[in-house]
This record gives structure tokens, sequence and C-alpha cells, in this order.
């Protein structure tokens, strides 16, 4: 439906809708950070790949204490005979799409190369990011980040509200039970880039007689272009990130908006006290529809971003100067992150029952993935 619809849709944008989106000035890029809202370009030839990021890399458990699990039976790539599910061991490498839970006392720690560590502590849910730009998607539980003063890259780990990118020093992660995430840094090198504001107000269109077109030549899948255009309609949304000061402590919504300070942690400065205070705060369960709601709903979002990002990159070709594939490539990855978090989030408290027909909304997060790495590769 999709190769006979995309040429159509992208002809009559090219004669007659124009964008009325205005690119806003970006900060500094960080592999999967800085980006900016862009114009829709005309269909310019074949897709190229979208600008380097850091590719999806194998972890290393480097040091366990307690009891943890790896689940590999959804590794995406380099499946072997040990993909299943099974006890975590010391030295084994971590692939894209596998899943470790660390259970009761105790900890992981992962070795990220080069010169990075995660450690994830009890009742903790990880795994190992399927898409550019991130290294780990922390879904559940309290990790630590700390990574080397001279290490050649940062260490990125996505959560349901948003990225937190460590090039110096470390923090102390925490995800709580309907998805906020909790982030004390204890060095300089600490940047959050939390979910972008709401849609603005003016964005692409199409005219009512560009669909009513559309759909006289598509009349037997009437729902299916629907889901066409509104993909058209849909904005890349603005991202600002976030640096923390050493010490700075600060909780975000599942939205990723700025949330009142957490109470019980204020006073405690002991990074280990902090761990268990924190892991006391993640296992407490909020209500389960109200948090299934406001995760589909930012993931709804996350999945328009993504859908905004791939037609652009698959539409314009050539087209796009570099610096432009990179932004539009780097809030691809952000946007691919938090669905991924906020999907397992959602899935994990549906076990739990509750009204989950939202959830469907996300549903489409591996589909979206693995088209995004498709694009990616050369």
């Amino acid at each position: 439906m999709r190769s006979t619809l995309f040429p159509a849709l992208m002809m009559l944008l090219s004669l007659g809708c124009s964008a009325h989106n205005h690119p806003r000035d970006g900060g500094a890029m960080d592999g999967g950070a800085g980006v900016r809202r862009v114009d829709l370009d005309p269909d310019a030839g074949a897709p190229t790949p979208i600008a380097a990021l850091p590719a999806v890399t194998p972890l290393t458990l480097v040091q366990l204490s307690g009891a943890a699990t790896i689940d590999s039976s959804l590794r995406l790539t380099g499946r072997a005979a040990d993909a299943g599910f099974g006890a975590a061991a010391v030295g084994q490498s971590i692939h894209p799409g596998d899943v470790l839970l660390v259970g009761g006392p105790g900890g992981a720690t992962l070795g990220v190369s080069p010169g990075g560590r995660i450690t994830l502590y009890g009742n903790s849910l990880a795994e190992a990011a399927g898409h550019r730009g991130a290294v780990l998607v922390l879904s559940a539980g309290v990790a630590t980040i700390e990574v080397a003063p001279l290490a050649a890259d940062a260490v990125r780990v996505d959560t349901p509200a948003g990225r937190v990118i460590v090039s110096g020093g470390g923090c102390t992660v925490a995800v709580g039970d309907d998805g906020s995430t909790f982030v004390a840094a204890t060095g300089e090198g600490v940047t959050v880039w939390p979910s972008p504001p709401a849609p603005p107000a003016q964005a692409t269109r199409l005219t009512p007689a560009q669909i009513a077109a559309l759909r006289q030549q598509t009349p037997e899948h009437p729902v299916l272009l629907d889901v066409e255009i509104r993909e058209l309609d849909a904005v890349l949304r603005p991202v600002a990130s976030r640096a923390l000061r050493r010490a700075e402590r600060v909780l975000f919504s599942p939205l990723g908006a700025v949330a009142p300070a957490l109470r019980g942690v204020a006073g405690v400065r002991d990074t280990a006290a902090l761990v268990v205070a924190l892991q006391r705060w993640a296992a407490e369960q909020r209500p389960n529809v109200v948090a299934i709601m406001e995760l589909s709903r930012a993931g709804a979002a996350d999945v328009a971003d993504i859908n905004a990002a791939l037609i652009r990159l698959r539409a314009s070709g050539a087209a796009l100067d570099a610096e432009t594939r990179g932004r539009i490539a780097s809030q691809l990855s952000l946007a691919l992150g938090r669905l991924a978090a906020r999907s397992r989030r959602g899935r994990d408290l549906a076990v739990r029952g509750g009204e989950v027909t939202a959830l469907v909304q996300m549903a489409r997060f591996e589909t979206l993935r693995d088209e995004a790495a498709a694009l990616a590769t050369p």
C-alpha cells in the first residue's frame, strides 16, 4: 500500500502543498542529540543512508553480584546457539534486543566500549538498544552510569522520559513504575534530552482538494489512506537539551516535563544510600490505568515523530545536506529510544491488567525500528 500511495502523496506535496515549518536554530550536536524542525523537501531520487550515529554494539557483563537473567529470544542480529532465556554470567555479551533483568539485591555491571560502565541494581529491567544512537534502554529500576574522563565517546541510555547522555563523570538514573525518570548528576558531563513539547500551531497540511483526489485514486483502502495522510501531517517537533550541573537532580514525568522534586532523597548524598532510596521509590506501584494512558499518549507522539522523520529521509534522497540529515537522524534516534522505553514499560504495566487498548498505538515500534535500521544501512 505504501509503495503505491507514497509517490502520489509526494507528487501532490511538490505541486501545491507548501510547508509552514520554520527551522529553529539548534544547539550543539551530540550524535543523537541536537535537532531542529525542518521543511519537507521534494522527492529528489533514491534514499541515501542517514548521517552516522553511534552504531548498536554489544555490551559485556563484567561484574555480577546476585541473580540476573538474560532473555535473548528477541535478539535482533547475530542469533546464535545461546539465544534464549537463562542465567547471566560474567563475560557474557548483551546484544541488541537482549533483555537483562536484575532480581533481588545486588547488581550487574556492563562494560561499554570505550571507557564506560553501567551498573543495574536489583529489580531493574533493561535491554541493549536496537536503534542507533544509544547503548541501553532502561524501562524500570535504578542504574548508575560512569564514563572515564578521556573516553572517546559518551554513553547514552534511553528511558520513558527521554535520553540521558554522560560524556564524563557519572550519574544515577531511576525509572519509576509509571515511567517517571529521576537523574542525579555526579559530574559536569551529564545532559538530558527530555521529550519535546506539544506540536507547534503551524504544521504541514494537505489541502481538502488534495485529500479528495487521493481518496478517489484509492477508494478500496480508505482507512490506510487516512493513516498515510496523518503521517504526512506529522511535524518533527523541536527537542531541547538540558545540561545538569554537578550534584544537580531532576525528575521528569513520563511526558518529559520537569516534575516536582522527589521526596525522600533530598538529604541523601551517598551514592549507595541514594540507590537504596531510589529502589524503594521505583518499586512503588502507581495507578495502573493512568500510567498506561499517559505512556500511550506519549508513545503516540513518538510514532508521529518517527513517521515524520522516515518520510523526510526516504523522500528527500540526496537533496538534504549533511547537517540537515544529521539533525533528522538524531531526532529519529531520540524518538525511537523514547518509544522503546515507553513501549516496554506500558507492556509490563499491562501485565497487571486494566484498560490496555491505548497501547495499540505503540504496537508498531518493532516495525518502525526495523525501517529506521534499514534506512541507516549503506
